[in-house]
């Protein structure tokens, strides 16, 4: 048992048959597409989700020198998870500051929900992510098939139910998860990442020291 952390900058975009994307991953690179402002952690995934989509641009004969011409896999508990993640904290954040308002001092579903705004902006996110249709695989979330009630005992403080969701859902098949997010720590299943507590650990492994 190991872990498999890996830096998001030094992974081949053909490395993988198949990746699954956080939806912090996701909302990134949507920003991006909507001219949203980015994060400067942003800018490594974009890059990312940009190269493994020209590897389908390249001719028939560069294709066939490429390990995989790869795939961004989605379930409903993913899209659920843009969707509902975009609206509130980018939509609506951008709405707000772009009136001198913070966007903490009202109410998704009272205040923001019912503007014009929201329409708008979710026309052009669910526009921007059906662009990328081609480049998906989707996938039934396996309810049954994971038995969520071996997870459960397991949620704490330290990882949420989704990210054990996704890690059950993945380990099996050996396909890497692309996440930001810190909390994202499992063995045995390939994590691309350029989180550095992420990849601390990785480093604090070989070394054998402390990450405290």
């Amino acid at each position: 048992m190991a872990y498999l952390i890996y830096d998001i900058t030094k992974v081949y975009p053909d490395s993988y048959k198949y990746y699954f994307l956080d939806a912090n991953v996701w909302i990134a690179y949507l920003k991006y597409t909507g001219k949203k402002p980015l994060d400067a952690h942003e800018q490594a995934y974009i890059d990312f989700f940009e190269a493994v989509i020209t590897l389908h641009s390249h001719p028939p004969s560069l294709q066939k020198k490429l390990k995989n011409i790869p795939k961004f896999i989605v379930t409903s508990l993913l899209l659920s998870e843009i969707i509902n993640a975009y609206m509130r904290n980018v939509a609506m954040k951008v709405y707000y500051s772009s009136q001198s308002k913070d966007y903490k001092d009202y109410e998704f579903k009272k205040d923001y929900r019912v503007t014009g705004d929201y329409t708008t902006q979710l026309k052009l996110l669910v526009n921007d992510f059906v662009a990328f249709k081609d480049y998906i695989e989707l996938r039934d979330d396996n309810f049954i098939e994971i038995d969520p009630y071996s997870i459960l005992p397991d949620i704490g403080n330290q990882t949420d139910f989704n990210d054990y969701y996704y890690f059950y859902s993945f380990v099996k098949e050996q396909i890497p998860i692309i996440t930001n997010d810190s909390d994202f720590v499992f063995i045995d299943l390939p994590i691309i990442t350029s989180q550095r507590k992420l990849l601390q650990i990785v480093a604090v492994t070989r070394t054998g020291g402390s990450s405290k």
